[in-house]
């Protein structure tokens, strides 16, 4: 593989299915809608990232111009596209219930994410507080919804729409309980997931006895679950790889980035990835157990791929951390890359640039740092208020297993605020580094961040001025001593451009070499596909120019 095949690589990102009928968001020019076996749906210049069907003929889609989180609803019918909910705010995550109503979550209150009903063009918020509304579904009869709200400590509210009102609550104190899209078994019953005891673990609520059943419990995440025949189908998260399985029953699927379980017919579709192949549309058959792929992201691109391995090591206070290493053997160079989120982990899925780096003789480490999921609930929170502390001595430890003589830093999003704090805090450890779309600065991030990781971040690391000011590398900058590139989109809404610009001044003042690159018409991410190939190249190229 070189960095023309980048070009070539066809990614499916969101999909639906309708009785046999799909449609999908696919990686073109910029990501696209197309229609399983008709092809593509005329939506121009607007990032799509989101289908749902209406009907077996009419097709929602979600929309967001230049990649800065104000999403549109459109729809699609009888071969035109044209806007259904287009205004200032954020609209997305729709369940349509006719071709007249539905739900969906929005930020139009300007303080958070709610849950929200769209009936003949009037809207009606359906969730209330200050929390923001993270997930939901709907009973087959679409007359109730359950949805989960709060930031860590999320509780459930059954909803009927009939009645304007919540009828039942789930609430654990100090835990996240959330459900997945198709999380009704019948009118009465729902699956749902609950970490109260550490794990995410599976629970059932009967609405009618406002009885919970445990399903489902070991000592891994499960992330998702669906009704289909009455079968149980999850996701259980084993190191990285999230494994599709049925209760009491076989594994699925073994091995993998597997989610989106959306059942249809008697198959569960999903959008699975692994080390060596990018993501693709699959649906396994639940009573045979055949696995079908249905988009090819490769285009027969080969490469010689390298499988990570599952290693550990002690940080910081005894803390075990988990990480994947990539190594082809006798390498005497190596990157840590590092993970965004924080609430997020290294997964076995396909990651181009970190092939690159390997193909090009480096040893690479991703470490599952403190506060990365997949540990448990106790693991994610070892980082609170803490951000840019612990969880960086634990990325700094994982260069030890590493072994080599040059090392360089990388990671976007929190992954590029940990690469910043790295070439600040330990200045002598690094022979490059690259930061993709980073923040530097807790009191202009928290300022200017979307409205919701302005809450999040007030949980997550709070207020103490001294400790904001420890934990921002912009204060540091005269520090680095290490060869740094800068990469932002110039719409983002959650690490703004902002936050680059002010390294940029920074080491301009002081006479320091900065390479850097601003994309317009980008957010958190780069979606045009002549800028993401831009991106990694500059990256790859950065790092071994830098450290030969």
């Amino acid at each position: 593989m070189d960095f023309q095949d980048l070009f070539k690589l066809r990614p499916v990102y969101a999909f639906d299915v309708n009785n046999g009928k799909i449609s999908y968001v696919m990686r073109d020019k910029i990501p696209s809608v197309y229609i399983h076996g008709e092809g593509k749906v005329p939506l121009e210049d607007v990032y799509a990232e989101d289908v749902e069907w209406i009907t077996d003929k009419k097709l929602a889609i979600i929309g967001d111009p230049g990649g800065s989180e104000k999403r549109e609803i459109y729809i699609y019918d009888r071969n035109k596209v044209f806007p259904l909910l287009k205004d200032q705010y954020d609209n997305f995550g729709t369940y349509f219930i006719n071709e007249d109503k539905f739900l969906f979550i929005s930020n139009r209150d300007g303080k958070t994410l709610h849950l929200y009903l769209y009936d003949k063009g009037d809207i009606i918020q359906v969730s209330k507080g200050d929390d923001p509304v993270e997930s939901y579904c709907l009973s087959p009869s679409k007359k109730r919804v359950v949805y989960s709200q709060g930031i860590y400590n999320n509780d459930l509210y059954v909803y009927d729409l009939d009645r304007g009102e919540v009828i039942s609550k789930i609430s654990y104190p100090n835990s996240e309980e959330t459900v997945s899209l198709y999380c009704f078994k019948d009118e009465d019953n729902f699956l749902f997931i609950s970490n109260k005891d550490n794990y995410f673990d599976i629970y059932n609520f009967n609405i009618g006895k406002g009885e919970i059943s445990e399903v489902i419990k070991s000592e891994h995440e499960k992330y998702e679950v669906v009704h289909i025949a009455n079968k149980i189908i999850y996701t259980e998260d084993v190191y990285g790889d999230f494994k599709i399985k049925i209760h009491k029953g076989n594994e699925l699927v073994t091995e993998g980035f597997n989610s989106y379980l959306t059942p249809d017919q008697d198959y569960v579709y999903y959008i699975g990835s692994t080390y060596n192949r990018h993501f693709d549309l699959y649906r396994v058959n639940i009573f045979t157990g055949k696995i079908e792929r249905l988009t090819n992201s490769m285009d027969d691109i080969k490469g010689d791929f390298v499988k990570p391995k599952v290693v550990k090591y002690e940080s910081e206070g005894g803390i075990e951390i988990n990480a994947l290493l990539y190594e082809k053997g006798g390498e005497d160079k190596g990157v840590v890359y590092i993970h965004g989120g924080p609430d997020w982990e290294c997964t076995n899925s396909f990651n181009p640039e970190i092939q690159f780096l390997v193909d090009r003789g480096f040893k690479v480490i991703c470490p599952n740092y403190r506060g990365s999921t997949g540990y448990g609930r106790r693991f994610n929170h070892l980082n609170d208020k803490d951000l840019g502390g612990g969880d960086l001595k634990d990325v700094i430890n994982s260069a030890k297993l590493l072994g080599v003589k040059k090392l360089a830093v990388t990671g976007a999003s929190y992954g590029g605020y940990l690469t910043m704090m790295a070439v600040t805090k330990y200045p002598d450890m690094w022979c490059s580094a690259a930061a993709v779309v980073p923040f530097v600065n807790w009191f202009t991030e928290k300022k200017f961040e979307r409205e919701v990781l302005q809450q999040y971040d007030e949980i997550k690391m709070g207020n103490d001025e001294n400790l904001l000011r420890d934990r921002s590398p912009i204060f540091f900058i005269d520090n680095i001593k290490s060869p740094l590139l800068i990469l932002a989109g110039e719409n983002d809404p959650r690490c703004p451009a902002e936050e680059t610009r002010q390294v940029i001044e920074k080491l301009k003042e002081r006479n320091i070499e900065v390479e850097y690159k601003i994309y317009e018409d980008e957010g958190h991410g780069f979606s045009k596909i002549e800028n993401y190939v831009d991106s990694i190249k500059r990256v790859v190229e950065f790092i071994e120019r830098h450290c030969k």
